[in-house]
């Protein structure tokens, strides 16, 4: 009988910081180069310990500290930020279809994306891919060190960030991703759901820089929500189920028929209409959506149904979350986008004219995004290794 030994992993230069000064830490991550008085006041902490806790943390190269004039009279401030290329950080998702990895540096900003296919979906087999991706995005990283850590995300419920309870698009279920990866990769690696991945990314580093509490939903391959409040993921296990897909979306017809989620606003959803209730040839999503932007009409009537459902299902969560701005993503957040009045109207149909009105933020589909998401995921769990994996 042979026993397996664990991987041998790099030694964590994080292991030994404060509780502090991982707060310090995530305040810079999360907002970027900060005044000594700002990290004070966001951390609340004195003077004298701003200096005892951020001196070793700038000796080690962690941080860097830039001495600026202020005014012509005034002191020089020494602003701190995190050293971008102390390390880096390793992010790859699994689509149905293709395998994405980024290799970025410590403040999340990719240095090398790639994509492949995603041929054979055993976990063996999907292990040897995402070694032989993440070297060959290693080598396009530039001068970055070699990362230090990795987080992997899929379409999937997941348990403590190491195990893939169940995920039916690979028809894997108890699968120990993280140990794997951490055999191939060599070095400590976390496991999420993409779009809890995708929510954390936009909780440090798009709309939770500027607002508390927001959503992402998706649409496009599978219908997804997720929730950020204060720089968090809300999140539970049951969150990682696809929930939102089986919520009934009203079609506005009087009387109104509803149909879950995922039976209308998927792209073969749309592909489905386009085809039985248009009599057209078939096509992809996405080239249905470009003949609507050219005005051809059977499109237009579909694209912009589409539009209408999407929006009474933002406008759903709004009404239950009450966030501050709702993130559209996913592969057809275009139709978010370039139908965005028909998706106000969708929107209003369900809720009140004196209610604030429901701001969107459209994101651009790009697979390379969820990546970032995963790296986020990992970079969270090295700087606060007994947080929550989100």
């Amino acid at each position: 009988m042979t026993t397996r030994r664990p991987p041998t992993l790099p030694e964590n230069p994080w292991a030994d910081l404060t509780g502090t000064q991982r707060r310090i830490v995530l305040e810079l991550l999360r907002h970027g180069r900060l005044s000594r008085p700002q990290i004070m006041e966001a951390v609340g902490i004195s003077p004298a310990s701003i200096t005892r806790l951020t001196a070793p943390l700038v000796a080690s190269g962690l941080l860097t500290a830039t001495a600026e004039q202020v005014a012509a009279t005034g002191r020089p401030q020494t602003p701190l930020a995190v050293r971008a290329e102390a390390e880096s950080i390793v992010g790859a998702t699994l689509s149905v279809t293709s395998l994405t990895v980024v290799v970025t540096d410590l403040t999340l900003t990719p240095h090398a994306s790639v994509q492949v296919p995603l041929g054979s979906r055993s976990p063996a087999d999907v292990v040897a891919l995402l070694k032989d991706t993440v070297a060959e995005a290693v080598s396009g990283a530039g001068r970055l060190p070699p990362p230090a850590c990795a987080g992997i995300s899929l379409g999937g419920a997941t348990r403590g960030g190491r195990v893939v309870g169940e995920a039916t698009f690979y028809g894997w279920s108890s699968v120990p991703l993280a140990r794997l990866a951490e055999e191939a990769l060599g070095v400590p690696c976390t496991v999420a759901n993409d779009l809890v991945a995708l929510t954390l990314g936009e909780a440090w580093f798009g709309a939770g820089r500027s607002h508390r509490r927001f959503d992402v939903v998706t649409v496009g391959s599978g219908v997804g929500f997720g929730l950020a409040c204060d720089g968090n993921v809300v999140t539970t296990p049951s969150a990682e189920l696809g929930l939102m897909g089986t919520v009934p979306v009203p079609d506005g017809a009087r009387p109104a028929t509803a149909r879950a989620a995922m039976d209308t606003l998927t792209d073969s959803a749309l592909e489905r209409v386009w085809r039985t209730e248009c009599g057209r040839s078939p096509l992809e999503a996405a080239q249905v959506v470009r003949l609507a932007v050219q005005g051809d009409a059977d499109a237009v009537a579909v694209v912009s149904s589409f539009a209408r459902r999407l929006g009474r299902l933002i406008a759903m969560a709004a009404a239950f979350t009450l966030p501050e701005v709702v993130v559209v993503a996913g592969e057809r957040a275009d139709v978010a986008a370039l139908f965005e009045d028909q998706v106000m109207v969708g929107i209003s149909s369900l809720r009140r004219s004196s209610a604030e009105d429901v701001r969107l933020e459209v994101r651009e589909h790009h697979r390379a995004d969820w990546a970032r998401g995963a790296a986020t995921l990992a970079l969270r769990h090295r700087v606060m290794p007994d947080g929550p994996a989100t």
